[in-house]
């Protein structure tokens, strides 16, 4: 099953130094005044799970689709994507060439030095958290906090409308837990994620420093991304359709958010990943 505890740090806890680590182990244990049904046997389990905290030198979160961005999904063909549901694993997955390479150069920002946090929101089904969790690990993309959908019968869940909401919610959630930390949006134009991302920059204009549309749709769905990312650059804010990772990553550079450096690195993921 899954749990949703809170984490109070101890009073000496702060996020202020150099080395301040992205990531912390902490220990968490069952308690009989949190379900007093659980057996005796489990309330003196314990287990150690990791809790990210973003560094206060952080120069921006980044929060990045799955499906269609960072792993090949063919979320616009039921069949496709069902096939690759069904009879593949984290292992046979595969992920959008260059894409380890650019999220590592994200997470390091523009000095190379840095810990950006990313976070990723998908409307796959918490059922596949194992999976994806594994696709991050076994492919080399830096792990982030996976906000994935809860499925049911409500007429809210289901359909686009669900995945709209769900992925609309998770962002605005996000936002206001780092009410100081600048963001950067990714996602694919194969379903909805330029109109989320477009609502997203009406309600906090400031807080977006780019966004990547990674293009996975006919040339039909490209006339309407454009006309959203021209109504977006009306705001002050880019919005870029790109046809691969390294696209992205040199309009990253050129703004500053990625060291250029890291350029050759990603263009040699993508020949690495296009020859596998």
């Amino acid at each position: 099953g899954y749990f949703l505890t809170q984490v109070t740090p101890l009073p000496n806890f702060t996020t202020e130094a150099p080395d301040h680590p992205l990531w912390h182990e902490v220990t968490l244990s069952a308690s009989s005044s949190v379900d007093n049904h659980l057996p005796n046997e489990l309330l003196s389990d314990q287990t150690t799970t990791r809790v990210m905290v973003p560094p206060a030198n952080s120069n921006f979160g980044v929060i990045s689709d799955l499906d269609d961005t960072v792993l090949q999904t063919h979320a616009t063909s039921l069949l496709h994507m069902a096939r690759l549901t069904l009879f593949h694993n984290a292992r046979t997955r595969l992920p959008f060439a260059g894409v380890a390479e650019f999220y590592q150069a994200l997470q390091r920002g523009p000095q190379g030095k840095g810990s950006n946090p990313i976070f990723y929101v998908s409307s796959s089904p918490w059922n596949l958290y194992d999976l994806l969790f594994e696709f991050l690990a076994f492919h080399g993309i830096p792990h982030g906090p996976l906000f994935l959908r809860d499925l049911g019968l409500r007429r809210d869940l289901l359909g686009s409308a669900g995945h709209h909401s769900h992925k609309l919610a998770q962002v605005e959630h996000l936002l206001g837990v780092y009410p100081t930390l600048p963001f950067i949006l990714i996602g694919d134009s194969g379903q909805e994620d330029p109109e989320i991302y477009q609502e997203i920059v009406q309600r906090f204009p400031a807080r977006i420093m780019a966004i990547y549309i990674r293009d996975v749709s006919l040339d039909k769905r490209d006339s309407e991304v454009d006309s959203i990312i021209e109504a977006v650059g009306k705001t002050n804010v880019t919005m870029v359709r790109v046809p691969d990772t390294v696209a992205a990553a040199e309009h990253a550079a050129q703004r500053g958010l990625i060291d250029p450096a890291t350029i050759p690195a990603i263009e040699a993921g993508k020949r690495i990943d296009k020859a596998e």
